[in-house]
This record gives structure tokens, C-alpha cells and sequence, in this order.
């Protein structure tokens, strides 16, 4: 009998180690840098970054930070082969819908017309008043103009860095649209004169932590209640606060 026990205590306990290494498995999270979102910079990875990270800790998870174009990221992690990959700060746009599992909101994205010397409240106004509209390539910001009614030729689409500033100010477009804190964090340096002006915020998103296709349905749901809880318990506007975003 008493061997019986011991054998049972012995199964309970490499049980429970084992679960503890399961909850403790390595995720790798892929990052698109989108400032003050996501930074790439040793223990500051902006708003979004900052909460990801502390609802894989929270979920019981460690991650391991893959930092890469906006482009290459999003084709990595929706790979038909790929498993359960994680990408933040993602919009959740129809067009993307079936290529990534959605975990949880994790951040609002407001967006912004941008234009030397003026400003509009509208799209209806932009479309009349802009002929060349530049965006990130690849982004939500392209999804929302094409819905919004924008004929090809306005949309003019280039690589998401921080030389949009200065090509709007050399009237290569009459605009630009894309994240209202991105877009200010590139004029601090680019546009000391404040010629720039900023429209109304119009087509807000909520940018996703998501995953692979193929992705584990119960990590899924254990980041999820991470999320949900680190919003609950005010976190979430700790670290949002922590970056001076309100």
C-alpha cells in the first residue's frame, strides 16, 4: 500500500513540474516597430510592446523578441506552416481576418490626415482637398482609404519609416495618413518650424497582439484572460501612462 502511495505522489509530482514547464514555454513574438506603440530598445518596447510582454509573463509564458520590417513580419507569422507566432501591434482589418488568429486588443490606433498648412475634419474633405495622399505600405492606413473612397492615383504608398516628414514637406504628397503618435514622434526632429498641421483623428483601429493561423487554442486563451486582467487591474494605463500617451 504504502508503495502504491509513494507511486502516486511520485506521478503528481513530475505532473506538476511538467505543467509548470508547459506554462513556462519560450513564445516567440514577432514586433513591427511602430513608435510610440513598439520600440525596439532593451527593456522598452513601447505601449503595446510593454502590455504583450506583460500578459505572456502574466499567462505564464517567456518570449522571445523578434524585431523586423512591418512587411516581413506579417508574411512570417501568417506562413502555412508557422505555429503558434505571435505579432503585435497588428490592425484587424477583413482583408487579414482568416490569415491570423485574434487574441485581444491591446492598443487603440488613432489616425490622422498630416499637411503643411492646414488641416481637415473629414474624409470627404481630404479626398476633395488632397490629390496624392502618402501611407505606409502594406498598412491598415491603405485598407481604410481604399474604403473610404480614394481613387488610386491619390493613394500614394511607400516604405513605413520616419522620411515621410520630409517628403511631405517637399511636396512629393499633399498628405500624409497614417497613426497620429507615430507620425508626431517623426516631426519632433523633421518639422521643428511646425509646419506640419494635424487633422481630426479619423479611422481609429484597435491594433491586436495575434497569432499564427495554426496556434494553440488553449495559449490563445490563456493570453486573452492575460490581457483582459492587465486591463482590469489598470496595468494597462500604467504603462500607457508610462510613455505620456493621454
Amino acid at each position: 500500500m504504502k508503495r502504491f502511495v509513494h507511486a502516486i505522489v511520485v506521478c503528481l509530482l513530475l505532473t506538476a513540474v511538467s505543467a509548470g514547464r508547459t506554462h513556462a514555454a519560450e513564445l516567440t513574438l514577432y514586433v513591427m516597430q511602430v513608435p510610440p506603440l513598439t520600440f525596439n530598445e532593451p527593456g522598452r518596447y513601447g505601449i503595446a510592446g510593454d502590455l504583450a510582454l506583460a500578459a505572456i509573463k502574466r499567462a505564464g509564458y517567456t518570449a522571445k523578441i523578434v524585431v523586423v520590417p512591418a512587411n516581413r513580419a506579417m508574411a512570417t507569422v501568417q506562413g502555412d506552416d508557422v505555429r503558434d507566432a505571435l505579432i503585435i501591434p497588428l490592425a484587424r482589418q477583413k482583408e487579414r481576418e482568416p490569415h491570423y488568429t485574434w487574441i485581444a486588443p491591446i492598443v487603440k490606433v488613432d489616425r490622422t490626415f498630416f499637411a503643411v498648412g492646414r488641416s481637415v475634419a473629414s474624409f470627404d474633405e481630404a479626398r476633395a482637398a488632397f490629390r496624392v495622399v502618402g501611407v505606409a505600405r502594406g498598412t491598415a492606413g491603405v485598407h481604410i482609404l481604399n474604403e473610404q473612397g480614394f481613387a488610386k492615383p491619390q493613394i500614394y504608398e511607400i516604405n513605413d519609416n520616419d522620411v515621410s516628414p520630409r517628403m511631405l514637406l517637399a511636396q512629393r504628397f499633399d498628405a500624409w495618413y497614417g497613426p497620429t503618435l507615430q507620425f508626431r514622434e517623426w516631426l519632433r526632429e523633421a518639422d521643428p518650424q511646425h509646419r506640419i498641421r494635424a487633422g481630426v483623428p479619423l479611422g481609429a483601429t484597435f491594433n491586436y497582439m495575434a497569432c499564427s493561423r495554426i496556434c494553440d487554442p488553449a495559449m490563445v486563451k490563456r493570453l486573452a484572460e492575460a490581457v483582459d486582467q492587465l486591463t482590469r487591474d489598470g496595468t494597462a494605463k500604467t504603462i500607457e501612462a508610462r510613455y505620456g500617451r493621454m
